[in-house]
């Protein structure tokens, strides 16, 4: 663009090319820092305090925009007061990582569903997050935690592989654990894992 001039169609096209690989190229920038910060302080900077779990949720499924002509995410079984013990804006990336993940590997359509219940005699409180998209092989499953690695080979989907290592450290450090469940053509569920402080009824 400094040294050649071009039509206003071919110059427009670069400029557009130029911004979305800068956007990206900061993106992954970002998201290196962001890991690098929580592995080295180990959680150090975490404000941790007990935090109503559904309240979390709620405001990440509001606050969250779809794709243009998605639905908006489905809450399922997120009512019962549940409180846990977590930095109340590290959950919310967290949470919002995988919800984000899930519709863009449902590029076409579906429910994304979330789902809280609690587990093992209510000692812990799983959300689900589920999508109808392409799924992932048992080969893919394996390397979802890989830095980098990403389950779209076309490189249609926009992302950096980092993501889910964002949120496994992040939820690791509170305690909590995320496992992925998914098949090819069908869908995949994430789950987030996290020790109960409180529930209604206990």
């Amino acid at each position: 663009l400094l040294l050649r001039k071009f039509s206003d169609e071919k110059r427009q096209e670069l400029l557009e090319t130029i911004a979305r690989q800068a956007t990206r190229m900061s993106t992954i920038i970002n998201e290196l820092l962001d890991l690098a910060r929580i592995e080295a302080r180990q959680g150090q900077d975490f404000v941790m305090e007990t935090v109503p779990l559904q309240d979390i949720v709620r405001l990440v499924a509001d606050d969250y925009s779809p794709p243009t002509g998605r639905a908006r995410p489905v809450l399922s079984d997120c009512e019962v007061p549940v409180y846990v013990k977590a930095d109340r804006g590290k959950l919310q990336q967290a949470i919002l990582n995988v919800l984000s993940n899930a519709y863009k590997y449902s590029p076409d359509g579906g429910d994304v569903v979330i789902e809280c219940q609690l587990q093992d005699d209510r000692r812990y409180v799983a959300i689900t997050i589920r999508d109808q998209g392409m799924g992932m092989s048992p080969e893919q499953l394996q390397r979802v935690f890989e830095r980098f690695y990403r389950a779209d080979a076309s490189g249609h989907i926009p992302g950096t592989g980092l993501g889910m290592s964002i949120v496994k450290e992040i939820i690791e450090i509170m305690g909590g654990k995320v496992s992925v469940n998914s098949e090819p053509a069908v869908g995949t569920a994430v789950t987030i894992l996290l020790p109960v402080v409180a529930a209604a009824g206990a």
